[in-house]
């Protein structure tokens, strides 16, 4: 069974990203041009992303190391198929999930282990399975950490991060304990009593007011973000999604991201989401016999 194994967005990128090939034959589809089209797709799709992953993981594009493809889509004239073989048609769209890390990450390992392991930025992949089980094709996904928040776009083109900006737990855990003048583990205390409404109201009023100015650099933040997505052809803005790494207050979910005339909704999402899916469930699992062809290319094009 392949070992899956999500890595931050400062590691690996991950980009879900289609391509598209005429069918080069009058006839149907045969398995030897489902072959040539997909080392086609991989190629394009390594040379169209590499310089995008190089400067976000700050290294020269000889230090790149393409990690892992695999298949997730298929589409003859803009038809989804699991197999394109004995189909007809003078498209091909294959929808690759195409992940690079930084020579050295994947550290010295044999032919063997290569073929058992799967590395994944986990924010890229969460946030595409969670498109796709929404059935939503434009959305936000949104991960804040400790320190740090991660906005990944999907859209019917793909999926990739686009942005991130300071701004996690302990910018909540600063406000309140600089306020309250306590250490950061007493501050975390007091933060949950607020979330749990257990406080009389001029605490609460005081908690709310400083919760509404710690959120607001969140909200700037995902303003920015919301910048740097191509949503003009949208008539209104995707709902940005929050991954619930730490508690936040419901009220939040009532909330929404406004750029110009638009709003964007947010959403806090409770759920799980797991990348394993992707390795393990239908209808990925459809397309291994062309991942094993792709894996074969990636040793082609990373000797």
């Amino acid at each position: 069974m392949i070992k899956v194994i999500g890595l931050d967005s400062n590691t690996a990128v991950t980009v879900f990203y289609s391509v598209d090939l005429p069918h080069q034959s009058r006839g149907e589809i045969n398995e030897a041009d489902l072959e040539n089209y997909l080392s086609k797709a991989v190629w394009k799709s390594f040379d169209a992303l590499r310089s995008l992953a190089a400067g976000r993981l700050n290294v020269e594009e000889a230090d790149l190391v393409l990690a892992g493809v695999r298949v997730v889509g298929i589409k003859v004239d803009g038809h989804e198929v699991i197999s394109a073989h004995g189909f007809a048609g003078k498209n091909v769209q294959i929808s690759l999930c195409i992940t690079m890390v930084k020579r050295g990450v994947t550290g010295e390992r044999t032919a063997e282990e290569k073929e058992s392991v799967e590395m994944l930025e986990t924010g890229s992949v969460a946030a595409y399975l969670l498109s796709r089980k929404l059935n939503i094709p434009n959305l936000l996904y949104v991960e804040p950490g400790e320190e740090v928040t991660s906005f990944f776009y999907v859209s019917p083109g793909g999926a990739a991060h686009i942005r991130e900006f300071v701004w996690g737990r302990q910018d909540i855990i600063k406000i309140f304990g600089d306020n309250f003048a306590v250490p950061e583990e007493a501050a975390w205390s007091i933060y949950h009593k607020f979330l749990a409404g257990n406080l009389s109201e001029p605490v609460t009023a005081k908690l709310e007011k400083l919760f509404a100015e710690v959120f607001k650099r969140f909200m700037d933040g995902a303003t920015l973000s919301l910048r740097d997505v191509s949503t003009r052809e949208l008539k209104k803005l995707p709902p940005i999604y929050i991954k619930m790494q730490f508690p936040l207050p419901d009220a939040i979910g009532k909330k929404s991201v406004c750029i110009g005339n638009r709003r964007a909704r947010l959403c806090l999402l409770q759920e799980r989401i797991n990348i394993e899916d992707l390795a393990y469930n239908t209808p990925y699992v459809s397309y291994e016999w062309l991942n094993s062809i792709a894996k074969r290319r990636i040793k082609w094009l990373m000797p």
